[in-house]
């Protein structure tokens, strides 16, 4: 059955429709991506970005493997090496510790615990967070580590990206198991600290910042309900106010840049 011109005509124009209405939104993706970049290179300082929709894969990168102090986000990576390699032959006391540590490391970034759990590594399990740091493949990133020291004048270093990908398995259950990786995300949800990624955000964010000498940082999950994006931002200058309202400012963006409308 041929089609009449009415009903070409009505194809024609729907058709229409959708290619200016895609081809809108690249525009604006990519004008926003260009914002962005500009905003980047004109940081005073030293900066590192690295952002991922969880759903589409769809990426932004900016000195993505520049090595930067952790910082407290380091927390993310003991707190692994607690469950991994700490848990599983703890006492049900012990476990009760262990989850009170963490729980406080990711809420309110207590050092106290931090520390506990550090010395009790360095003293039983010296090896583990090394393995952590294997486990992920992480080629930058040293936690606890004199070398480090040696190199960085900082213990604990690592990238956006590398911390980026510890952010991502967490948030995915695809490192520890399920009951252990949602407590995690919990607390990650509901820290004290609102001031960098989640400042402009209407959502959900899962997160740990990090603060340290002329570092402030922070890593998360931006979570709408329909597109994850994670978001992995470094940076390094004496002003925080500075780094705490532009890290705020570019999440917002690097949100709205990697969603789905």
């Amino acid at each position: 059955m041929e089609w009449g011109d009415s009903v070409k005509k009505k194809v024609t124009i729907v058709i229409f429709i959708l290619l200016t209405v895609f081809s809108t939104n690249v525009l604006a993706a990519t004008s926003l991506h260009k914002e962005i970049e500009n905003d980047l290179r004109g940081f005073q300082g030293r900066v590192g970005v690295y952002a991922k929709n969880l759903k589409t894969g769809k990426t932004f990168q900016f000195n993505q493997n520049t090595v930067f102090p952790t910082a407290s986000t380091s927390k993310l990576v003991v707190a692994l090496a607690t469950y991994k390699y700490l848990y599983p032959a703890a006492g049900a006391d012990k476990r009760d510790q262990y989850d009170q540590k963490i729980r406080l490391m990711m809420t309110i970034s207590d050092n106290d615990s931090f520390y506990d759990l550090l010395n009790e590594m360095d003293s039983s399990h010296p090896d583990v967070l090394d393995k952590v740091v294997k486990d992920f493949r992480l080629r930058q990133t040293r936690i606890h580590n004199e070398d480090a020291y040696n190199k960085y004048q900082y213990h604990s270093v690592t990238t956006p990206y590398e911390m980026g990908k510890v952010f991502e398995k967490i948030y995915l259950n695809a490192y520890l198991d399920k009951g252990k990786s949602e407590k995690l995300k919990a607390e990650l949800a509901n820290t004290i600290f609102h001031d960098e990624i989640p400042r402009y955000m209407m959502t959900p964010v899962y997160h740990k910042v990090g603060e340290l000498d002329q570092i402030l940082c922070d890593v998360g999950v931006v979570q709408d309900g329909h597109d994850p994006i994670l978001i992995s931002f470094y940076t390094d200058t004496p002003d925080h106010t500075y780094s705490s309202n532009f890290i705020a400012a570019e999440s917002a963006k690097l949100y709205n840049a990697l969603r789905r409308k």
